[in-house]
């Protein structure tokens, strides 16, 4: 039987995480006073009507970055924080797009859940996005959240320290499979762009246990996530000082959202890049 709701699971006291369907992780973290959520998603579904299944507390709501798969679900809100620099990425998003993208991830997951571009859902609102700027300081009652500048995979990337539960949030910006090819001209990433947000993430670690990104892992087929490997961000810092001294050349693939790009693999980590991106 095909899995038609997205699969919610608590990954620390008052956190759960939301897979949508494969295609993407959404965190809502609740405090005292306020609650957070991290994503919007692709926007398959009705996502106030699944927070307030958690929490009842007034939402602040924020963007790791802009594309379809993490900021697909604006138009549920009236604001959402997010790095100017992927705004108008955000805005851009189309229903045409988000219909391919959910094609894609569907054939990708092998059909495990039942969802089709049909599926495709929009919130009411003409949303209003709200600027964030490294150090931004979310206080939800007993409970900080800090917000980190970490762009590489879009100009805007946005990282989230939970304090208390000593968790970071990481969207895209650094994980076990970081597409730099996946955008063009000013919303193309570089790998010494990822070199230094994957140095600025090490070098938080005395703050955090956990490092979870925004996708349930590897696979579209993986139904619930763990933390990422521990030695991830080493492993990125090697493998793009590697690529960048000329001791690791990528080898030739083909990824659906860019096309024709190069591959790179190093430890835990690897990178999909194209020649221009070698800067």
């Amino acid at each position: 039987m095909q899995i038609r709701e997205p699969i919610v699971f608590e990954i620390a006291h008052r956190t759960w995480c939301i897979n949508e369907f494969g295609m993407d992780a959404l965190f809502l973290l609740e405090g005292d006073d306020r609650a957070l959520l991290i994503d919007t998603g692709t926007s398959v579904f009705d996502i106030p009507a699944l927070v307030r299944r958690y929490t009842n507390k007034p939402l602040t709501v924020a963007l790791t970055h802009g594309h379809i798969d993490h900021a697909g679900g604006i138009s549920w809100f009236e604001q959402v924080y997010a790095h100017p620099a992927d705004f108008a990425m955000a805005r851009q998003i189309t229903v045409a797009d988000r219909a391919d993208y959910i094609g894609i991830m569907t054939q990708m997951s092998g059909d495990l859940y039942e969802l089709t571009p049909a599926h495709v859902a929009n919130g009411p609102y003409d949303t209003q996005l709200l600027p964030l700027c490294d150090g931004t300081v979310f206080h939800l009652g007993n409970r900080d959240v800090v917000a980190y500048e970490t762009p590489g995979h879009t100009p805007g990337g946005m990282s989230y320290l939970d304090v208390r539960e000593r968790i970071i949030y990481t969207g895209d910006a650094c994980n076990m499979n970081t597409l730099l090819a996946c955008g063009t001209g000013r919303e193309a990433g570089t790998v010494s762009g990822l070199l230094a947000t994957a140095k600025k993430i090490e070098g938080l670690h005395p703050y955090y246990d956990r490092n979870y990104n925004g996708h349930i892992g590897y696979a579209a087929a993986i139904t619930h996530m763990g933390p990422m490997p521990e030695c991830l961000t080493r492993d990125c810092i090697a493998l793009c000082e590697a690529l960048l001294g000329g001791s690791v050349v990528g080898e030739a693939t083909h990824n659906p959202f860019r096309g024709d790009c190069l591959i790179a693999r190093g430890g835990t980590m690897q990178i999909v890049y194209t020649r221009d991106q070698l800067a």
